[in-house]
């Protein structure tokens, strides 16, 4: 599987402007149909530097993929693919908007369905937030997608 770099339009929202202790935003939109991943590409989407702490994302369907079948995504970085959302469904109604939660999964132990839902994940090293994407049938738009992440630069 590829890995297809899409983090140039990104941009980190104000406050942040490389700050320590402030709330940041980041943005970013991923057209699809122009990265042109096959299934079970990664996309790099967020770029996150060593000293951040990422508390959730979040992905807004701009243009539905028309994937005969299904069309998902996760979220998550390299340490974990879907630590941030296990389950985009790319065919959602533009404006639809998921993101991490605070599900569980019942079991011995129960635990977050998002890996880093709740206190979020800490960079020790810069990495990228990643959309790894799954499209099932015949496609012919691959769609596009907003996704956000916030945090604070800790260091």
């Amino acid at each position: 599987m590829a890995t297809i770099d899409g983090t140039k339009n990104a941009s980190a929202g104000v406050p942040f402007e490389g700050s320590l202790q402030k709330f940041f935003i980041l943005e970013n939109i991923l057209d699809f149909d122009s990265l042109d991943p096959a299934s079970g590409d990664t996309v790099k989407a967020l770029p996150v530097e060593g000293g951040m702490r990422v508390f959730g994302t979040e992905v807004e369907i701009v243009t539905p993929s028309d994937a005969a079948t299904s069309a998902s995504a996760t979220v998550g970085d390299g340490d974990d693919p879907d630590g941030f959302d296990t389950n985009v469904d790319l065919k959602g109604s533009a404006g639809t908007v998921v993101g991490t939660s605070l599900a569980l999964s019942e079991g011995t132990p129960n635990t977050l369905v998002d890996a880093y839902a709740g206190v979020g994940k800490r960079y020790t090293d810069d990495d990228t937030i990643d959309v790894t994407v799954t499209y099932n049938g015949t496609t012919t738009v691959k769609g596009k997608i907003k996704i956000r992440a916030w945090g604070v630069k800790m260091d």
